[in-house]
């Protein structure tokens, strides 16, 4: 194949034109990228696969999923530790963190995400059957889905009802049947079942964004962030094209333009051999070849402005998007701190009912942790674990506020060293990090008498020297 050699394109009224692609309205499909959203109606192809490819779309999708899950949570029984261990190794086994880390990348790529239970039954009944605890035997598996397999669902729409908002059950189609292997090492596809499977919302979880009372499905993050996402692509596909052409060589001669196609190709490839780091354009000694420089001062500004324009639309900040902050919050701005407590209040909302449902499932089943009990009996909760830690210094500065505050409320007769000591204990994960329990250590409880009298001495002896 000849390599191109350069030409310039008229139109009929003379007038310059462009055809490099970049053309760019956020009104009408840009299909440069290839991909495009009409209305309201989203294709879950077209998401997952800009998912697959575009990294700055991947980070806005998965980016609060993982930060939600990836320090993990426990289950705490501060009565029983070996009854806590079992459950815990069942839920383990689960996988159940990665589950939920996928349900919602789903919710969030997607509008919807979907996770469903499972269950190994006394009484074998249908998923379209409401699930009896009394007949669960053990949980088998938890498996995350998108919207992408749902035909439809069944909610309650009536605004006068107990159950509004409520679903009933959802409808779900085989897309894959997948293959099996032969004694000859084959893969042999299986046909897929045409028949649709009806889940009873007691085997199943289902999360959604932005999603109105008369909307059909939520609204993927990467639909709403769309203009912004372009700009971003768009910027980066200019940058590549200036850096490809930062620098050009023209070389003007009639003997190589005149040359046939092969005898061409070897000359033009032996010279780009020998400037391969810049671009090269052969052109006759009668053509002309000008190039109009982009000047790059004040790029940084518009990268700037595209990076808090995406930043804003998928609210997270952009130090977060880019990878500046890791995990250490000492001197962190305050958008960052209201990104972790968005997370925060994501886990307490959508994952711990998840969590704790599956829990009940764990205990009501006869297989696991020495047979079926009721969880209404056990005092047991859910504990995420911190999101972020400060750095020592910053820990011990807020450790001796803490412990100063309890001191002078102590002293003030406010507070009695136990009402001090309780308040301390109650700061939780993003107060006091240096006081948390270990993951051995559940409760107050667990502090032999002498721990607890030193504890009461040092208390007191703080409040004396606050009084002098």
């Amino acid at each position: 194949m000849k390599l191109p050699k350069i030409k310039v394109q008229w139109r009929n009224d003379s007038k310059a034109w462009r055809n490099d692609g970049m053309n760019y309205n956020p009104r009408v499909p840009y299909d440069s990228l290839k991909w495009q959203f009409t209305g309201d109606e989203q294709d879950y192809d077209l998401l997952n696969n800009q998912y697959k490819h575009d990294a700055i779309a991947r980070r806005v999708v998965a980016k609060p999923a993982e930060d939600a899950t990836r320090n993990g949570w426990r289950l705490v029984i501060p009565d029983d530790p070996d009854k806590q261990d079992a459950y815990q190794d069942a839920l383990d086994k689960l996988r159940l963190n990665d589950v939920l880390t996928q349900q919602l990348i789903y919710q969030r790529l997607h509008g919807d995400g979907y996770i469903n239970f499972g269950i190994k039954e006394k009484n074998a009944t249908d998923e379209s059957k409401q699930l009896n605890p009394d007949d669960v035997v053990d949980v088998a598996f938890v498996h995350a889905f998108g919207q992408n397999h749902v035909d439809s669902y069944q909610v309650n729409n009536d605004p006068t009802s107990n159950n509004f908002k409520k679903e009933q059950a959802v409808v779900i189609r085989q897309t894959q049947a997948g293959s099996t292997i032969n004694s000859n090492g084959n893969q042999v596809p299986e046909l897929a079942n045409t028949k649709p499977i009806i889940i009873d919302k007691s085997r199943y979880f289902h999360i959604s964004l932005d999603k109105f009372e008369d909307d059909r499905t939520g609204t993927s993050i990467i639909t709403r962030c769309q203009d912004q996402i372009k700009a971003m692509n768009t910027a980066i596909e200019s940058v590549g094209k200036i850096l490809r052409e930062f620098t050009i060589k023209v070389f003007k001669s009639d003997k190589v333009m005149g040359m046939d196609d092969i005898k061409y190709q070897e000359a033009v490839r032996n010279l780009s051999q020998a400037m391969n780091t810049e671009s090269i354009a052969f052109i006759g000694s009668e053509d002309d070849l000008a190039k109009v420089s982009t000047p790059t001062n004040g790029m940084d500004t518009l990268f700037n402005f595209a990076w808090q324009s995406l930043s804003t639309a998928c609210n997270i900040p952009k130090s977060v998007l880019t990878g500046e902050q890791a995990g250490s919050l000492a001197g962190a701005s305050q958008d960052v701190v209201n990104y972790y407590d968005t997370i925060k209040s994501m886990q307490e909302t959508l994952l711990k009912p998840e969590i704790e449902y599956i829990v009940k499932l764990l205990m009501y089943a006869d297989n696991v942790a020495g047979g079926q009990e009721n969880p209404d009996d056990l005092e047991w909760h859910i504990e995420f674990k911190p999101l972020w830690s400060p750095d020592d210094k910053t820990q011990s500065e807020t450790l001796v506020n803490h412990v100063n505050a309890a001191s002078t409320l102590v002293g003030s007769g406010i507070y009695d060293p136990d009402e001090a000591r309780q308040m301390l204990d109650g700061q939780g994960n993003n107060a006091i990090q240096g006081m948390q329990t270990s993951p051995k250590t559940d409760s107050i409880d667990k502090l032999t008498p002498e721990q607890i009298e030193q504890y009461l001495d040092d208390m007191k002896k703080a409040t004396h020297g606050s009084k002098t």
